[in-house]
């Protein structure tokens, strides 16, 4: 059955998701801070504001970077609360903190429209394939009617009572994720005056019992990259991971704890996007402490 989706931020991931939904054969709009990145998206109707998506649509994906880009979305001059959401369920799929992924779904709700956060592991490759990891949060009823969207894209689907749950468990599967990067980078740095190869580094680590699946899955990304040439395709963006990190580091400091390791990776990020590598993939951040 054809569905009426729209999808607002048509960044890397919101654009693979509106794709894969289009290939799927269904009726997809959009809307794009920078408007020529929906209009690339093939096959794709662009809206003028988020409400023009809204008022278009059944189902409505948020897929933003950052509470900024949320409260734009959200709040600002055309956005999302300004519509009429009484035909509209939203699905949320941002990493965001807890508690702003709630003041997102209290704001829906208030308007009379329904809401699931459903932020998504998974980067470029499997959003494009319907094979992303979706954690999603809400009451039961709201998140079955968003299954016909999440099925689409998520080939397993976590189910969580509230929004802020989702929202946290997503922070917290990505601190082991980036910490594994930072791990390489300092292994590397342990072993490159022994003419030990990235290759075969990777191959040891890999099949050890430190070996996390996505190093294999960016091996030939992250064996560029420790060589010094940057690696072409960019799926999770270093800015983006800063930025995880620092939304990780504010849920710990609001909940009267500190998270030690996270202020460790989060401090080479901040250095890596300071350095002019924030448009880098997640492979250089192994490679950053190898700079010349």
């Amino acid at each position: 059955m054809s569905l009426k989706i729209g999808v607002i931020g048509l960044g890397r991931m919101g654009a693979a998701m509106a794709a894969r939904l289009i290939e799927r054969g269904h009726q997809v709009c959009g809307w794009n801070r920078t408007l020529a990145r929906a209009a690339a998206v093939e096959g794709l109707a662009v809206k003028s504001s988020p409400a023009e998506v809204a008022a278009a649509a059944d189902y409505v994906i948020v897929m933003l970077l950052d509470e900024a880009a949320a409260r734009a979305v959200y709040h600002g001059e055309g956005g999302l609360l300004g519509a009429t959401l009484r035909q509209a369920l939203v699905i949320d799929m941002s990493t965001l903190k807890p508690a702003d992924m709630q003041a997102n779904a209290e704001a829906v709700t208030a308007q009379g429209g329904r809401f699931v956060a459903c932020p998504v592991g998974g980067t470029v490759g499997p959003a494009r394939s319907g094979k992303l990891l979706g954690l999603a949060g809400g009451d039961d009823a709201t998140i079955a009617a968003a299954t016909p969207v999440l099925d689409e894209l998520c080939d397993r689907l976590e189910r969580f009572e509230t929004p802020q749950a989702a929202s946290a468990m997503k922070l917290a599967v990505n601190l082991p994720l980036l910490a594994a990067f930072q791990a390489l980078g300092e292994a590397a740095l342990i072993t490159r005056d022994y003419g030990i190869t990235p290759e075969r580094l990777l191959g040891i680590i890999g099949k050890s019992s430190g070996g996390a699946p996505a190093l294999a899955i960016r091996s030939a990304a992250i064996i560029t990259e420790m060589g010094g040439t940057r690696s072409d395709s960019v799926g999770f963006s270093i800015e983006a991971v800063e930025k995880d990190l620092r939304l990780m580091d504010e849920a710990g400091e609001g909940a009267g704890f500190n998270l030690k390791l996270v202020e460790a990776v989060r401090r080479t990020a901040h250095d890596a996007v300071r350095e002019g590598w924030g448009d880098r993939d997640l492979a250089a951040l192994a490679a950053f402490n190898l700079r010349a």
